[in-house]
């Protein structure tokens, strides 16, 4: 298991988007919605995206989620530096990836495609092909550099799913239930967070996204289930740094963060 890491700037947000088609009311410009459930469709059980964040900018990780894939569905990435098409994958070219591979899983609804390395690339295909559907689509396209924690969450942090169902007993002893969506939440306590990840992924974690931006939260980069493992959402609770008594290998103190971030649905 590696070390938990997170992405805090989507460089997707400000691209241009494409599409080799799109519903009229749900076009290909709500893949940068902060909502998942914010769909693109398009108009056919084959689909694809296009997005266009301009030079220059360096990415490791590729997120794609909201989909609603069935389990036969098969998606391929490609990342082009020059070809507007995003035919020539000359960067990369996953090849066609069908659900229960590592990167993507249609139950989770997501792909999740992790570089070793950040690349620089400009254009970025994403088809889908889901024969026992009438259309395909999809929820955010998140684009952006992860970091590693230095040290790992603590034992004993948790993960769980939160059903928003309402459930009421009756006067006759019944109990009657409402269904409703559910989303993943995260509570994870880092002991020792180092000084240049304090002032750095931290501080700009809870000056600049605060509670009120989306954020990407891997729980385990060598998953073999990256959707599963891997968390988008909001910071509910923006916790206090806390100081410590401990230092790093290199002299300079260690401090300690809570993480509780609730899934955007």
């Amino acid at each position: 298991m590696a070390n938990a890491c997170l992405l805090i700037d989507n460089v997707a947000e400000n691209s241009v988007i494409s599409a080799s088609s799109q519903a009229l009311t749900m076009p290909a410009s709500n893949l940068k919605t902060p909502h998942p459930s914010q769909r693109w469709r398009s108009l056919d059980p084959v689909g694809w995206f296009i997005s266009d964040k301009g030079p220059g900018l360096p990415v490791d990780t590729v997120l794609i989620c909201g989909l609603t894939c069935s389990a036969n569905a098969s998606v391929r990435l490609r990342l082009s530096s020059i070809d507007a098409s995003g035919v020539a994958g000359d960067v990369l070219d996953s090849g066609a990836i069908g659900s229960g591979a590592a990167s993507f899983d249609a139950e989770y609804g997501e792909f999740l495609w992790l570089l070793p390395a950040p690349l620089v690339w400009r254009y970025t295909r994403f088809d889908i092909s889901d024969t026992d559907a009438d259309y395909v689509e999809a929820g955010c396209l998140v684009e952006g550099v992860r970091e590693s924690f230095k040290y790992n969450f603590a034992g004993g942090d948790t993960i769980q799913h939160v059903d928003r169902s309402r459930v009421s007993p009756t006067s006759s002893g019944m109990t009657l239930t409402w269904d409703d969506n559910t989303f993943r939440r995260a509570n994870l306590s880092f002991n020792a967070v180092t000084t240049d990840q304090r002032y750095g992924l931290i501080e700009r974690l809870d000056r600049v996204k605060g509670r009120k931006r989306n954020v990407l939260l891997i729980t385990d980069p060598e998953s073999d289930n990256l959707a599963r493992d891997s968390i988008y959402g909001l910071v509910t609770d923006q916790t206090a740094i806390a100081f410590s008594n401990a230092f790093a290998v290199d002299g300079k103190p260690l401090f300690g963060k809570q993480l509780r971030i609730d899934e955007r649905i």
